[in-house]
């Protein structure tokens, strides 16, 4: 419908402004139009910009002019809809009418009730009033008079300053953003303030919360990334006393149409980072902030950053007491499932010991006395430490016990292990595992090396070999195939099962102790007990690496048949 206006009923509404709410996107918008012609798309010189890729670069007019409004496409791809109809020519719109443009749809008139954002927009330089944080502070020379500090909101700004420790209390972020909001409201007076934060590791303030006068939520904010990169990256403080003049907010028109006419911005810095910005607004014409709220406005900001870290630090310092308490029971677990002694077999010296580098580690060692008088001997290492290497460590021990029964084929228990741990083990866990079982008696030793570290057996003569593995770790692939392997230890030999934390420890050098070191000393100790060879070995190890930190847990469990 093109020609004259019709006579329109904009009843409650200011015939000054026209009032659009709606979506873009995923976004709730509320604009105030002013009256004249407005031209609605995606490009950023558009009067009102919007941000959703099936709105045209240049999609539509609207006009609006002594309390009547009429829209006309302007060839966009998706074309205008009035109601459902597209719109051809001008086409006038009554108050409650819909207007689609692609995906982007308004309702004219009523009220909206949407989550606060804040959309960061092309570059604009703004003509408003910048200060660093050394101007705020009063950091710089003060060669020049003191500037008065004038009207009420200045004089509460400089109290609340004042009082910016009553911020630092313990408790969480979250609940420090009502309060927050709270001064601000209470010192400025704002149309609008929000709270917006680092967090993400994207470098782009996200609004974490945000409150609007007489209540309901805040429409989409855009700020030039001009402005929010001088707040962020400078510390700089900015002052919109109009924004109805200023170029900054014009190009986008997303503050100029929500009727804001003077605005704050300030670094939320608290003396070492800056973690987001403050923002607040007015849209009393009669009523703009001044330089010296603006100084007030941003050690409010400070103070706030200030509470909002010592927030996050006592929040993490809670976490931390929370994880220390899990591992300390992590810990308490694991030491009930690791044997403190080995069975005392006449003819033999069986010796274990571990040392975790962390609060609870993924090496581990059985020695247990099967049914029929044998004496099962593991090793094990699992991928990975702490807690996530600890829970396996923590099933996988007393599955060994479970199974090992009679244990009539070694090579099946492995299999029959993996077959358990497989299905509910994560892809990033599974276990290196040496597995023998030793018969006392005859000194005959059947095992299974599920790609562990090779033991070292040292014979009574000086010579020594390494048991290489004999399969894949367990909880690896799920479809793994075991061969079982013996030998005989005769009086006087010795077995030491180990894990990686030791022929892998480095020192500040970074060399590596290596097994052939490791093998060199077993050979010199082996007419040595099973408890003085395992001292010796710490303790070349802790000279060999000397100041280094340790990197990996340290097992060592000798099997000696005496002499």
């Amino acid at each position: 419908m093109g020609g004259s206006f019709g006579k329109q009923d904009w009843t409650g509404m200011n015939r000054q402004q026209l009032i659009l709410t709606g979506r873009v996107g995923d976004q709730e918008l509320r604009l105030e139009l002013a009256e004249g012609l407005h031209v609605l798309g995606r490009a950023v010189d558009c009067d009102v910009v919007l941000p959703e890729s099936s709105v045209s670069r240049r999609h539509a007019e609207l006009e609006y002019a002594g309390g009547r409004a009429r829209v006309r496409d302007l060839g966009s791809h998706n074309g205008t809809l009035v109601n459902g109809v597209a719109a051809e020519g001008w086409r006038e719109v009554r108050p409650g009418d819909q207007v689609a443009l692609g995906r982007a749809v308004f309702s004219l008139g009523g009220n909206l009730d949407s989550q606060a954002l804040m959309t960061i927009v092309g570059d604009h330089p703004s003509n408003g009033v910048a200060i660093t944080w050394q101007e705020a502070t009063g950091r710089e020379s003060r060669t020049g008079q003191v500037a008065r500090r004038a009207g009420k909101r200045a004089e509460l700004f400089s109290v609340l300053a004042e009082a910016g420790s009553l911020l630092v209390t313990p408790g969480s972020p979250e609940e420090l953003f009502e309060p927050i909001l709270d001064l601000v409201d209470a010192a400025v007076m704002p149309e609008r303030a929000l709270i917006a934060l680092l967090e993400d590791g994207s470098g782009e303030p996200q609004v974490r919360a945000s409150r609007v006068r007489g209540g309901g939520r805040a429409p989409n904010l855009m700020l030039s990334r001009t402005v929010i990169n001088r707040v962020l990256g400078e510390r700089v403080s900015f002052l919109i006393e109009d924004a109805q003049l200023d170029s900054a907010f014009q190009a986008q028109m997303s503050i100029v149409s929500q009727g804001v006419r003077t605005a704050m911005a300030a670094p939320l810095f608290d003396n070492e980072n800056v973690i987001g910005l403050l923002y607040a607004d007015s849209a009393d014409s009669h009523d703009r902030y001044t330089t010296d709220e603006l100084k007030a406005f941003t050690l409010l900001a400070n103070c706030v950053a200030v509470a909002l870290t010592h927030a996050r630090y006592h929040e993490m310092e809670a976490e931390k007491m929370r994880l220390e308490g899990e591992l300390g029971a992590a810990r308490r677990i694991m030491s009930t499932l690791l044997p403190e002694q080995a069975p005392q077999l006449a003819g033999w010296e069986l010796v274990p010991h571990l040392v975790s580098c962390t609060e609870v580690g993924g090496d581990l060692y059985d020695v247990f006395t099967l049914p029929d008088g044998r004496v099962l001997v593991a090793v094990g290492d699992v991928a990975g430490k702490g807690l996530g290497a600890a829970l396996l460590v923590s099933s996988l021990l007393p599955l060994l016990r479970g199974l090992a029964g009679p244990c009539e084929d070694i090579a099946a228990l492995v299999a029959r292990l993996d077959a358990v741990l497989f299905p509910v083990t994560e892809p990033v866990r599974y276990a290196t595992l040496f597995v023998g079982v030793l018969d006392p008696a005859s000194g005959r030793l059947e095992y299974v090396n599920a790609g562990h570290n090779p033991p070292c057996v040292v014979r009574a003569d000086g010579t020594a070999e390494m048991l290489a593995p004999t399969g894949l770790p367990v909880a690896l692939v799920g479809e793994g195939t075991w061969t079982s392997r013996q030998l005989e230890l005769a009086p006087g030999d010795l077995l030491a099962l180990f894990t990686d934390g030791i022929p892998e420890a480095w020192n500040a050098a970074e060399d590596e102790y290596g097994d052939e070191r490791l093998a060199a000393l077993l050979r010199s100790l082996r007419g040595n007990d099973a408890v003085s060879v395992r001292d010796a070995v710490l303790a070349d190890l802790e000279e060999f690496v000397g100041d280094a930190a340790a990197s990996d847990d340290v097992t060592l469990v000798l099997v000696r048949r005496r002499p």
